[in-house]
């Protein structure tokens, strides 16, 4: 479902994040205190308004409480952060999430009550980290539990075989969710049907826990 989602400072977080959610269809908002800065994200094609992000009258009146979620992408100004995050949950919107600079700006957001708080450099770091204890060649995300969600290029060992043959949940406990080739210049989106036959190249998305992943993954690549 494309959700509605009002993104405070376009920076390069704000306009990168506006950029591939309205990619995936989302309807997006930018607020952005420069009216300089708000002239050239319409002109890039976004939705964007000048506004005060410690006015809620201002905020409301742009959108802020229609939509899904409420992104506080201001970063460097940790006091303009701040009263933005404070500002929006004041305001009851329905779910925040805020960019933080550091541990410590993370820890302020949080007590403000923001939904979530993400430090970019540290969450990268954090999945870099991981693809380097398991050797692993491909992102993960986190999920619940010892869980996550990876990419594995498919090598030769899988290649010509159907994913009913592999087998894959009963041999490594892992589960294909998605699975895209490249078709000349295109990305091509494959259901992971049993009779999906794998060829060398493809990119599959897969879950489980750590550690049958690394094992499906080193599998799979040969």
């Amino acid at each position: 479902m494309a959700k509605r989602t009002f993104i405070v400072g376009g920076g390069r977080f704000g306009s990168s994040l506006a950029t591939r959610l309205s990619e995936l269809g989302c309807e997006v908002v930018v607020a952005e205190s420069s009216a300089h800065r708000a002239q050239e994200l319409a002109e890039d094609g976004f939705r964007a308004v000048e506004l005060d992000c410690e006015d809620a009258d201002a905020l409301r009146a742009a959108g802020a409480l229609d939509a899904d979620v409420v992104v506080v992408a201001v970063g460097e100004n940790m006091k303009g952060s701040v009263l933005a995050t404070l500002t929006l949950k004041e305001m009851k919107v329905k779910r925040l999430i805020c960019r933080a600079m550091d541990e410590r700006h993370a820890a302020v957001l949080t007590r403000l009550g923001a939904d979530e708080v993400i430090v970019p450099g540290r969450d990268m770091a954090y999945r870099l980290a991981e693809r380097i204890r398991s050797d692993s060649y491909s992102m993960r995300m986190p999920l619940p539990g010892d869980y996550q969600l990876g990419e594995t290029i498919i090598g030769p060992p899988f290649s010509d075989r159907t994913l009913g043959e592999l087998h894959l949940p009963a041999k490594y406990k892992v589960n294909v969710v998605l699975v895209s080739r490249r078709c000349g210049e295109e990305q091509q989106v494959l259901e992971p049907a049993p009779s999906l036959k794998l060829e060398v190249g493809d990119t599959v998305m897969v879950v489980g826990q750590s550690d049958r992943l690394d094992a499906f993954e080193k599998a799979a690549r040969g």
